[in-house]
């Protein structure tokens, strides 16, 4: 059987050379050899990778190594890996370079295992399938070559057919009329540049019913015809990514009633003409065009891949056309400008990827995503600005949930608690913090969380109470705190292997049963794996020393094994009560103790005010005193004198309720137009030192000091202590630099000493609620009050 399969090719070839001219063969004629063959031969690959179209029964490939995330069956589970929730190593780099991003759903091999990258097939021998890529023949040569394989072999038969990477120019719909029998064709990587109305035999494909499956991958297309699918109503899986198409005709998809997936992705809109020559800003703002209505006639479509694919701004309303039996929508990098109820009136959509739009961080609310709150499971919203997850609440059947790349600080355990199906959570490269309250004990189905390049410094214990309902988790790239704690918890996880898995932390319990008070409960890690662990990732810092050291080398911790992670804590025990036997003493003291308390409890209602206040001025003395001694070498002295160097032109003190307005308007004014640098806590406060030294240094430091005086202001004990030191330092120094700013009117009987004393020794300037021109005055004035102290 052998020798005659290899007498047929033979023959094959022989008459491929006679009847071609050399100018149809651009490669060395040994690549024919090696690629005109009946189905092409691949290493033998887990059947399991391939997807059902295009495998079983007489179909088996051997797959081309892309997964497929989508699950084989309603409600099994998505095929996504830990690795994949960095979708390619490449994403992080490409961010940056400018190269498309990848995307959950942006790679149609993932979905098409019956082509490898090259374009060649990966099906089973046979004379259904037929394979004609990768050999640079033009039109006329493949013409040739089909006609002459037309004589010797039975094209009705072939059902996989690959034209892929040849350098046809025109649609070859005369040699498809050969194939009526194809089933899934490729014709990805030439150049149809000449596809135009008037060669009407090239301008659409031939009449093709059994066909199911069209790749036209890079293929140069900038247009369609209205009438380019009229033949293959039939077509069910269509891949136009990586072409040139600026505009989509409505009446092109009529005939695809049938169609379940398409692939519009990676299209590259830049148009060649004098209306997009090469401007930087024309790139910017050039997309694709669609119909309002162009997704209308698509009534059976499931798959819509659009990522990496900018849309004209008009054009976004075309996605409400979208039909009701959509399941997987990538939106991914598309300038998407806000989260509008129009983008998911399907209700349908199970896999939703809407990464690399910085846009719509902006419109986010608690009812962006409501109306798919009975079918989104999977949710990929990486490098998009997201500054808080309150959003999160409707979507009960969320499984997979990605938030790579994002600027998340804190998370609020309210935002979790519908998140009971929640099975994978990414929250890397965000600037997340240590947290003290449990944040995910509602999402019991739990697995997989990655906190990779976050800013946690300190691994609390509600934070490992967290940890251990997981399996899988990544902490590396964190600047952990060196501790026996962080000690404990990599040894424990490293040690997984043997068996233990107990975990105990100081001397006290991580958790305790509520049930029973007096017993303590060990928290157990040992499921827990770290899927990113590298040696050199999980170093900590010695913020001392300001050092990075390893963890496993920390010698003031080195405990033994059983001490570790076996030691029982111990159970306190019950304190024995004696009963009194003189109760009329313990009657008599308890009447005198209520009725002391009640006389304190009413003088200090109606003297609280005073007595706070008081006890304020001591505490601040106190503090300045101690701060002031000439010992305190550590402190910044050079902020008395005159005639010194300020860092700051402006310390700034506020609460955290006016850190809005602070951050949205004084800021952009002084630092962006008149360049005057402010220092601001959360931003210029040095880490390792205590809060009093930052204040104090800080303000040593800065040229003129201002106050944001409101409500919130006077409720805070840190802004009464700067505002009392804010004086303080103004007498010492014999400087006169203060500036109040009144965000609203203080009542007075809220007003403190020391606020009273300075309104009416100080010029204050307070912010106008009215119109633009009201505020437009304010900075005027603001601006030449601190120029004035600059200069």
């Amino acid at each position: 059987m052998e020798v005659l399969e290899t007498l047929v090719r033979k023959l094959i070839l022989a008459v491929v050379f006679l009847f071609l001219p050399p100018s149809a063969l651009r490669r060395d004629r040994c690549v024919v050899v090696a690629v005109v063959t009946v189905a092409a031969a691949s290493p033998v690959v887990d059947t399991a990778d391939c997807d059902l179209l295009g495998c079983g029964g007489p179909y088996d490939c051997y797959g081309n190594g892309w997964p497929n995330y989508l699950p084989r069956a309603p409600g099994q589970r998505y095929n996504i890996p830990l690795s994949a929730f960095e979708v390619g190593a490449r994403s992080e780099e490409d961010a940056d370079g400018g190269a498309p991003r990848d995307c959950l759903l942006g790679n149609a091999n993932n979905y098409l295992p019956w082509l490898t990258d090259e374009g060649r097939l990966t099906v089973r021998k046979g004379h259904h399938a037929l394979d004609l890529s990768n050999l640079r023949f033009t039109d006329r040569g493949v013409r040739g070559l089909v006609q002459s394989l037309a004589s010797l072999y039975p094209l009705e038969e072939v059902q996989h057919l690959s034209m892929a990477n040849n350098e046809l120019t025109l649609l070859p719909s005369p040699s498809l009329k050969k194939f009526p029998n194809v089933r899934l064709l490729s014709l990805r990587g030439n150049q149809f540049t000449n596809l135009a109305t008037d060669r009407d035999v090239f301008n659409k494909l031939p009449t093709l019913p059994m066909l199911r499956v069209l790749d036209m991958r890079n293929c140069s297309l900038r247009m369609l015809p209205g009438d380019f699918f009229r033949n293959v109503s039939g077509l069910q899986y269509l891949y136009l990514a990586s072409n040139r198409i600026t505009t989509l005709p409505m009446e092109v998809f009529y005939p695809l009633r049938s169609l379940l997936h398409l692939d519009l992705s990676h299209m590259d809109t830049r148009r060649v003409g004098e209306e997009r020559i090469e401007n930087p800003f024309m790139k910017l703002i050039a997309g694709m065009d669609l119909n309002h209505n162009l997704f209308l006639p698509l009534a059976n479509l499931t798959f819509l891949d659009l990522s990496n694919t900018r849309l004209e701004y008009q054009a976004f309303i075309a996605l409400r056309s979208v039909q009701r039996r959509v399941k997987y929508v990538s939106y991914c990098n598309i300038g998407l400008p806000a989260i509008v109820d129009y983008l998911f009136v399907a209700k349908s959509i199970e896999m939703l990827d809407i990464s690399n739009n910085v846009g719509v961080a902006q419109s986010l609310h608690r009812a962006s995503f409501s109306l798919l709150k009975g079918s989104l499971e999977v949710l990929y919203f990486r490098n998009s600005m997201v500054q808080h997850l309150s959003w999160l609440g409707p979507l009960e059947k969320l499984r997979v949930l990605n938030l790579r790349g994002n600027i998340l600080r804190t998370l609020d355990r309210a935002n979790f608690e519908n998140l009971t199906n929640l099975e994978q959570l990414d929250l890397s490269y965000n600037y997340i913090s240590a947290w003290n309250q449990q944040l995910l004990t509602h999402t019991g189905a739990l697995r997989n969380v990655n906190l990779r390049n976050n800013s946690i410094v300190i691994l609390t214990s509600d934070m490992l109470h967290d940890f251990s309902r997981l399996t899988n988790m990544g902490l590396g790239g964190n600047t952990i705190q060196c501790s026996c704690n962080y000690l404990k918890f990599l040894q424990n996880i490293l040690n997984n292997s043997t068996g233990a898995g107990a975990y105990t932390i100081s001397a006290e319990p991580l958790v305790v049963d509520k049930e029973r008070p007096g017993a303590s409960v060990k928290l157990s890690l040992h499921n827990v794996q770290l899927f990113d662990y590298d040696h050199s990732e999980y170093f900590c810092m010695n913020f001392t020393s300001n050092q990075k050291m390893d963890p496993l080398q920390l010698q003031d911790c080195l405990l033994l094994e059983d001490e570790l992670i076996n030691a029982d804590l111990p159970v306190p025990e019950e304190e024995e009560t004696q009963p009194t036997k003189n109760h009329t003493l313990v009657y008599v003291l308890a009447s005198v103790a209520v009725s002391f308390l009640i006389v304190c409890t009413v003088g200090l209602y109606y003297y609280w005010f005073h007595i706070k206040y008081f006890f304020k001025i001591i505490k601040n003395s106190a503090v300045l005193s101690f701060f002031n001694d000439d010992n305190k070498l550590y402190l910044d002295k050079s902020g008395l004198l005159k005639e010194a160097d300020f860092h700051y032109d402006v310390f700034v003190s506020y609460s955290n309720a006016d850190r809005t307005w602070v951050l949205d308007q004084l800021l952009p004014n002084m630092e962006g137009v008149s360049q005057i640098n402010l220092c601001l806590h959360e931003r210029d406060f040095e880490v390792g030192y205590g809060i009093l030294e930052n204040i104090i240094s800080c303000m040593d430091r800065s040229r003129c000091l201002m106050l944001i005086v409101s409500e919130s202001f006077l409720l805070s004990h840190w802004c009464q202590f700067e505002m009392h030191l804010a004086q303080h330092r103004l007498m010492e120094t014999r400087r006169d630099e203060l500036i109040l700013v009144l965000l609203q009117d203080v009542p007075r009987r809220k007003c403190p000493k020391t606020l009273s004393y300075l309104l009416k020794t100080k010029t204050y300037i307070k912010w106008p609620t009215g119109s633009d021109a009201e505020q437009l005055l304010f900075w005027k004035r603001l601006h030449k009050a601190l120029l004035a102290a600059k200069t």
